[in-house]
């Protein structure tokens, strides 16, 4: 049998062990992959029809699964204000608690630090605690105003509340501007 060469000189052979390998490890990424998102499947079978979820990294040890039942589509994302917050726990999907944001313009948006939801005078974000596996709010922004109509400013950092500038709050407050809107699909379509 005669060796069919490339113009490389890497035999036909090498590539065909080459793609097999390559397919290998694909195929092996894919695995580790399906089975970590698995954890969730019989909760996301069991939605309502109405339901729609969402699967996010927040820098827990695990993703989050969001569901809520109400959305809003702005175009480019189903976003919601409200969400149930579910996350494993001794390899049982419990639920944690839920969030709401007060205001369509302020829907659940998520980064590597936590989950957020806001309003027009302020912002939380929740973590899970991986110890306790309970959702905690671990910081929140408040403005408010006395009878005279003066704003004050006040961050709660783990339960310990301080007077901030309006510069100071103002740049916390980017953080949920910068998160992510949490995208809501519907079941086995992602639609």
């Amino acid at each position: 049998m005669k060796k069919i060469k490339r113009k490389t000189g890497i035999s036909v052979k090498k590539i065909v062990c080459r793609a097999a390998a390559m397919a290998a490890v694909l195929c092996l990424a894919a695995c580790g992959k399906k089975k970590e998102d698995n954890v969730y499947g019989q909760t996301i079978a069991g939605l309502e029809d109405e339901e729609l979820f969402a699967i996010v990294e927040i820098g827990a040890d695990s993703p989050v699964l969001l569901v809520t039942d109400q959305y809003i589509d702005d175009g480019v994302n189903q976003a919601s204000i409200f969400c149930v917050v579910y996350y494993p726990v001794k390899g049982e999907v419990r639920k944690l608690g839920t969030i709401e944001s007060l205001g369509t313009a302020y829907p659940i948006s998520y980064d590597d630090s936590g989950l957020y939801a806001g309003s027009g005078h302020g912002m939380q974000r929740f973590v899970i605690d991986d110890e306790t596996d309970t959702l905690v709010l671990e910081e929140e922004l408040a403005e408010t105003f006395d009878s005279a109509g003066n704003a004050s400013y006040a961050r709660t950092l783990k339960g310990e509340t301080q007077t901030i500038t309006e510069e100071e709050y103002l740049a916390e407050m980017e953080k949920y501007a910068d998160a992510v809107t949490v995208h809501f699909v519907y079941g086995a379509t992602g639609t």
